[in-house]
């Protein structure tokens, strides 16, 4: 009994979401239920999160319904990781059947053969092959023509290469000039130069992290918290990837959160903003920064008013 009621429930969603409309005597008869049981279906469907319109006595579900937002936010893909996707399926080759048919509905969504397929795809592609290759030798090479938006000019670099990230976008390497490490964008460079030369900075190589607030460094710091309902409650809803981080303590009114960050500032701006819920239990240097914003607050609070009254 309770599995057909929910199998009408999913029949009549299938039905109200395909955009055509249906009437009450039709949706009866698809669904098999009565008027008096789909009227309480839809009822249903309005408090479960699906906004419903009626138009010359058809009914239809709204796609920009609060449960279809939700829904794509959980299953759909970014860009880069449907090009993550396609570019394996194209690596798999053509004797798998069902490989063919992903990287067809694929393509005809997004186009990526096209993409793949221009000269400047073709030009990272190569330049993706070069940096690999220098880094499993370990050699330097020269990156010519590096457009940099930061120091606003187009020129050439001398690096050593040693991690391909975010999807073959980026490559972090160490350069000789600055004698730092750095990210570059692999499509901003207009050629790449093999040298006849070995590393000779590995000790210095450092990778770049991202932590849970988007805030990226070459070195980590854990932080350790004491969260109340309404912070673990906010932190999940905010960061749920972070699940994993939180642990209930034995009360059952507070959890522990125990995190690695680059950067102070996300994690200040979300103990900041409740302070009155959480408590810092480690890290020193955390615990002074956040007195350095309290100050900072305090001392802007207690400005005089310069505003002028009209």
């Amino acid at each position: 009994m309770r599995f057909n009621k929910l199998r009408a429930q999913l029949d009549l969603i299938l039905l109200l979401a395909d955009g055509r409309g249906y009437s009450v005597a039709e949706l009866c008869q698809r669904v098999g239920i009565s008027v008096r049981n789909l009227y309480y279906l839809l009822e249903f469907l309005k408090t479960a999160g699906f906004t419903l319109f009626k138009a010359n006595g058809k009914y239809h579900i709204d796609w920009r319904s609060p449960f279809f937002t939700q829904l794509t936010k959980t299953i759909q893909f970014s860009d880069a990781e449907m090009r993550t996707i396609y570019s394996l399926l194209t690596m798999a080759g053509n004797k798998n059947d069902t490989v063919n048919q992903l990287r067809t509905k694929i393509d005809n969504v997004y186009n990526f053969s096209v993409f793949l397929n221009s000269p400047k795809q073709k030009q990272i592609g190569n330049h993706v092959k070069l940096l690999e290759k220098a880094i499993h030798m370990k050699r330097m090479v020269k990156i010519i023509g590096y457009s940099s938006p930061n120091s606003q000019s187009v020129k050439d670099r001398i690096v050593e290469p040693f991690y391909i990230m975010n999807n073959t976008q980026d490559v972090r390497c160490y350069e000789l000039v600055s004698k730092s490490n750095k990210t570059f964008r692999i499509n901003r460079m207009e050629a790449i130069e093999e040298l006849d030369a070995d590393w000779l900075h590995e000790d210095a190589h450092r990778q770049i992290f991202t932590d849970i607030f988007m805030f990226s460094g070459e070195t980590r710091q854990r932080v350790e918290l004491r969260l109340g309902q309404l912070a673990r409650n906010i932190f999940i809803e905010e960061y749920p990837q972070g699940v994993p981080l939180l642990s209930p303590e034995p009360d059952g009114l507070h959890w522990r959160l125990s995190v690695e960050v680059c950067d102070f500032r996300g994690l200040g701006r979300f103990v900041l903003g409740l302070f009155t819920d959480i408590e810092i239990l480690s890290n020193t240097e955390f615990k002074s920064y956040i007195q350095q914003k309290i100050l900072e607050m305090q001392q802007r609070i207690a400005m005089p008013d310069t505003s002028v009254e009209l």
